[in-house]
Order: C-alpha cells, then sequence, then structure tokens
C-alpha cells in the first residue's frame, strides 16, 4: 500500500461503462488511476493513455503485483467477479465491485470472509444511489415530505438499440449469456439497479417478492428477459406496503439518450404526497427530473444535476473518501447482500411461477454454506 494520502486506483476491465466509472477518480484531489487491466491488450494500452495511467496490464495477478496499487475498480463480467475480488483482497487491494456483485449469495459471502481477514474495503459501487434526483427524493421523503411512503413504482422503457451508446458486441454477448450474466440483461444486469432503489426510498426489508419475465430466444445460448413484471411486499403490516418494477422491451422507440437507449422513472407514493423522478440514463420526457405532490400543490426542482454521469462522479468520489476518512462506503457487502437476495427472489419466482420469500432465498444459501462446511 502506498503510504502517502493519495489512493492509487487499479481499473479491471476498461469496456464501455469505465468511460463513467473513471471520472471519480480523475476529479477527486486525493486519487488518480496508476493503472488499467483488460485482456485485450490495446484497450488496457488505449486507456492508459487516456487517463494518464502508469501501466497497462493484461493479467490481473499483475496489477495486484503492483505496489501502487491501492485499490481497484472490477469491471469485468459477472461471472468472474468473486474470484477476482477475492484474489485482489488476498492482495491487500481494497475493492471497488460492480453490480451485481456475484451469481449467489454464497460467493458474496466468500468475498465478506475475505475481506475480513485482511481488514480491506469492498463497497459494490450501484450508481442510481447517487444520482442527484434519487438522492434529493430520499432526503425529502426522510424529512417528511410526503408523509409515510406507502409504495413504490419503477418503470423501465427500452428503446430501440441503434440509439444510444455504442457497444461492443462482445460486451453484448455475455449479458444475454444467462449463465455469464447470472440472469437477465434486464432483469439482473440492470435489474440490480432497480431492485437497489425499491429498498433506497423505505426504512424496511423485502418481505415476499412475485414476478413475470418473459424470454425471448434471440440465438443459440442468448435470451432476452422482457417484458416483465415483478412485485413486492415490504415486511410488517402496518402500514402495508408494496412495490413494483415493470420493463418494457419497445426496440422500434427511439429513446433520447446520451448513454444506454434505455430510460427509468420512479413514483414514490406516501400517506401524504407523490414523489416523481421523471428521467435518469436517458431523456424519454421534457419535465423536471423530480416533482413532488402535497397539499394540493405540485413543486418542481429544476436546480439538480440530471447528467446520468454525475452519479459515476460522486460515487467514485464517495469510495476514495471512504477510504482516505476510515468510513464504511457508500454500499456495503451487507447491503448488496440483500439487494441480491430480492435479484434472485423475482428470478426464482419467474423461473417457478410463484411468490418467492427472500427469506427462503438466505435460508437456501445458509443451509448450502452449512453442507460445505460439514463435508469432509
Amino acid at each position: 500500500m502506498s503510504v502517502t494520502n493519495t489512493i492509487g486506483i487499479g481499473m479491471v476491465g476498461c469496456g464501455r461503462i469505465a468511460d463513467l466509472q473513471c471520472l471519480g477518480y480523475l476529479d477527486h484531489p486525493s486519487s488518480r488511476i496508476v493503472a488499467t487491466c483488460d485482456i485485450d491488450g490495446e484497450v488496457a494500452e488505449r486507456r492508459r493513455v487516456e487517463w494518464k495511467a502508469e501501466r497497462a496490464y493484461t493479467n490481473l495477478d499483475d496489477l495486484l503485483a503492483d505496489p501502487r496499487v491501492d485499490a481497484v475498480e472490477i469491471l469485468t463480467p459477472h461471472d468472474l467477479h468473486a474470484d477476482q475480488a477475492v484474489a485482489a483482497l488476498a492482495a491487500g487491494k481494497h475493492v471497488s465491485l460492480q453490480k451485481p456483485p456475484t451469481h449467489s449469495l454464497a460467493e458474496i459471502d466468500r468475498i465478506a470472509d475475505a475481506a475480513r481477514a485482511c481488514g480491506r474495503v469492498v463497497r459494490v459501487f450501484e450508481n442510481f444511489a447517487h444520482y442527484p434526483p434519487h438522492r434529493k427524493a430520499r432526503e425529502l421523503i426522510e424529512a417528511g415530505a410526503i408523509g409515510t411512503p406507502l409504495s413504490v413504482r419503477i418503470k423501465t422503457a427500452l428503446g430501440r438499440p441503434s440509439d444510444g451508446w455504442s457497444v461492443s458486441m462482445q460486451s453484448q454477448a455475455w449479458r444475454v449469456d444467462r449463465g455469464r450474466c447470472g440472469g437477465g440483461a434486464l432483469t439482473f444486469d440492470h435489474g440490480y439497479h432497480c431492485f437497489h432503489m425499491g429498498q433506497f426510498f423505505f426504512p424496511c426489508e423485502i418481505e415476499r417478492v412475485h414476478a413475470f419475465i418473459h424470454w425471448t430466444r434471440l440465438g443459440d445460448g442468448a435470451w432476452l428477459d422482457g417484458p416483465s413484471l415483478i412485485s413486492w411486499k415490504y415486511a410488517g403490516d402496518t402500514p402495508v406496503r408494496y412495490g413494483s418494477w415493470e420493463t418494457m422491451t419497445s426496440v422500434g422507440m427511439r429513446i433520447r439518450s446520451n448513454y444506454y437507449a434505455s430510460d427509468d422513472r420512479i413514483e414514490v407514493h406516501g400517506s401524504e404526497g407523490i414523489l416523481w423522478v421523471n428521467r435518469c440514463t436517458g431523456k424519454l420526457l421534457d419535465e423536471p427530473a423530480l416533482v413532488l405532490y402535497r397539499d394540493g400543490e405540485t413543486r418542481a426542482f429544476h436546480d439538480l444535476e440530471t447528467d446520468w454521469a454525475a452519479s459515476f462522479r460522486l460515487g467514485g468520489e464517495d469510495f476514495v473518501s471512504c477510504l482516505l476518512d476510515g468510513r464504511e462506503p457508500s454500499q456495503t457487502l451487507a447491503q448488496a447482500r440483500r439487494t441480491l437476495a430480492f435479484a434472485l427472489a423475482a428470478g426464482l419466482s419467474a423461473d417457478q411461477a410463484r411468490e418467492v420469500t427472500v427469506a427462503e432465498i438466505e435460508n437456501a444459501a445458509a443451509c448450502l454454506s452449512s453442507t460445505c462446511e460439514n463435508q469432509p
């Protein structure tokens, strides 16, 4: 580990999302990207030059042996996360892990065990939690702006893939491979954002989940999971609280976006008012990003930063600050584990056409862990 007050970052996986993930490290006065790593040597070198890093690697072990690297940002496909995070921790590095963190609770528990053993920090990065309209909405809810929050409704609109960002076929391929992705490109990869938002505005845990997910075969081993409709109940009966999330794959619809060709809207309904967050990754509607209804009046918030990139910049800066300040990251492994259990419950519900409790997912993981520990 370096002895200075500057955190040296190693970027592991330098594809499309790295265009945004780098922002917090480049903008923070106490961090710098010192190394890049990608299996494509040309990509690793191009990013090294772009970010003014010192070394480019094609092998993770080589990057982890670099003493200039204090923390790694892991931006690789989901099926690689667990092994790469554990290896980084064993090498004494702090870890920022792209969502979804792992395929299973057993894998995230393995990362947690490794973090405890070496005393390093792991945060799971979920950029929606740093998006300024989402943060302002939660601030208003916690201040009582809508009374007691009773329900959340999330709507994801997926447009024609020719709009927005150009994403390589290699990156698209693993996302539509359910085995590599760990679920669907919409309801697991993107879905982790929305499952986290289902928890973000409420002070109670998710209890029960029911999901409809339609799968369309795109080719050999390639599937698209949409449309879908997922609903859930929060724990407790006073008051009764529900949530829902719908995805629509309108592949002929144009969505204005500088990023992915999709957009998300959120409505949080309370006992005394309603909050709407009207955009996130795209620019679907020409409306204020955040609107509050209360006591017969509507208030719009026009002074919020609405560029989706801001959420990455703020999230990266937060990770560096938590390492410097010795505090917990904005999303700990324990918090990420609850969101992952929620996502896994939705996937199981759709596969088995039944309601699934989050406790069932957690109990199955505990039983598996107990069985493994008792193996000779």
